[in-house]
């Protein structure tokens, strides 16, 4: 039915009229999984008004909708509670049932517990973990910021005994080719989502995952912020929608300020200008585009001065033979989504980067065999697969002391890498180069037009 023959009463022009439906089934004696990961489906009924009578007089589908709404056309969420203390690895568990749950849950545990970064910035890191997994909006749903309000109302029903809520911010909706979205594409729609989720008191944490904190009164506050929304200006706007008026202007969804981080005192000052770069030649592996990048996200963020100041200056000293893992401990206290981007400024990740010339005739190296490559697995002697480092691909691990690194020429060597079921992550190839040099640039790119004639 379309959305102009569809009764109002189906349609969430009063929230009054909206209700959420929680569902989640499991055996008597719950086995195997089952008592560690829980499963809840919540679906966004839109109910008939008792009091109301539609224009052409109610129906018996009218009654229909009264008792029991309708979810047709509207949406629902799904969440995941993962258990502490079941006598399960919870790892385990996640990666059984989906990358994206094993995504999230390879973040925030650490052999089995929760990591020294996930108990640094939740306040009483004891309790279960409440993955928001997936919010789904019918079309003539979206644009009015409901989902937020529906996710902070789940995340009120069902957070009870967790100390965090864990959501990962990305596009779950693709054109049938997906090579029709670009990589822009991907980071525009992550960023509006991140933004969405932190209008409820989500804060970027490490590789893309966002936390809540349950025992903080900032997500309370804010619910209730969503909910006067939904009361007032989304009502109104929606209502506008319906009867064809003009709508209210776009809600601007302003992110919560993140708590001041300490910065050392020779860092507490204004930005000073970086050098000036050569402009960024498209592929996102130049060294000389390193600064400029950096500059043009910093631009754009709410970062403060003093964090920006710091990962400018640090990004400035790098060189094709620096350890980027040493100068990452200088950027360690500065804000997370700036940490990602000041790595992704002086790396590129796997994906970007064409192998397969190489893989077939490692000869053809030349100045990019002494490239260095930073992965959390290269070696695969670990459980799991590697990821590249920084913020570009959802799995990406933060740059540390514990990044593996070798070169490029001795990657190539390792056969159990590039085999398809070896330890390498499909979306980001389980690696990041360091920027290449002028040199290493032009050779590859060289090597590059001679493979693709």
């Amino acid at each position: 039915m379309s959305l102009a023959r569809r009764p109002a009463s189906e349609l969430p022009g009063d929230p009054a009229q909206l209700r959420l439906v929680y569902s989640h089934g499991h055996p008597a004696v719950p086995y195997e999984d089952e008592d560690t990961l829980e499963h809840w489906r919540v679906s966004i009924r839109a109910y008939h008004d008792e009091e109301e009578e539609c224009a052409d007089g109610c129906t018996d589908a009218c009654q229909q909708l009264i008792d029991n709404g309708s979810e047709a056309g509207s949406g629902w969420l799904r969440l995941w509670r993962l258990r502490d203390n079941t006598g399960a690895d919870r790892w385990m568990v996640a990666d059984a049932q989906s990358g994206d749950l094993e995504s999230i849950a390879a973040t925030v545990l650490d052999d089995g517990e929760y990591s020294d970064a996930f108990q640094e910035i939740i306040d009483c890191p004891v309790g279960d973990l409440l993955i928001l997994d997936r919010v789904f909006l019918a079309r003539p749903w979206r644009g009015f910021g409901l989902g937020p309000v529906f996710a902070a109302e789940a995340i009120r029903r069902l957070s009870g005994g967790c100390c965090a809520v864990a959501a990962e911010p990305g596009k779950a909706e693709w054109p049938e080719n997906r090579d029709e979205v670009n990589d822009a594409d991907r980071a525009t729609a992550k960023a509006k989502i991140a933004a969405l989720w932190e209008s409820i008191g989500f804060h970027a944490f490490h590789g893309g995952v966002q936390l809540l904190d349950t025992s903080l009164q900032e997500s309370i506050d804010l619910h209730r912020a969503r909910r006067k929304d939904l009361e007032e200006d989304l009502s109104a706007a929606y209502r506008a929608h319906l009867e064809g008026r003009p709508a209210l202007p776009e809600l601007a969804v302003t992110p919560p300020a993140s708590p001041a981080t300490p910065v050392p005192a020779a860092t507490r000052q204004p930005p000073a200008p970086a050098p000036e770069a050569e402009a960024e030649p498209g592929d996102g592996l130049a060294a000389a585009a390193s600064l400029s990048d950096l500059q043009r996200k910093c631009k754009f963020s709410g970062w403060s001065p003093g964090d920006r100041a710091a990962a400018l200056a640090v990004a400035a000293q790098a060189t094709h033979d620096t350890d980027l893992r040493q100068l990452a401990a200088q950027v360690k206290h500065v804000h997370f989504g700036l940490r990602d981007a000041w790595t992704d400024a002086i790396t590129f990740p796997g994906r970007l980067f064409n192998v397969h010339p190489f893989r077939e005739n490692p000869a053809a190296l030349g100045p990019l065999a002494g490239l260095w490559v930073y992965g959390s697995n290269l070696n695969g002697r670990y459980r799991g697969r590697s990821h590249a480092v920084g913020g570009d691909c959802q799995h990406a691990r933060p740059l540390t002391p514990d990044t593996e690194r070798m070169t490029l020429a001795d990657l190539l060597d390792l056969t159990s890498f590039w085999e398809w079921s070896g330890p390498s992550c499909s979306f980001c190839h389980g690696w990041s180069g360091q920027r290449l040099t002028p040199d290493q640039h032009t050779h590859y790119l060289t090597v590059l037009a001679g493979h693709q004639r």
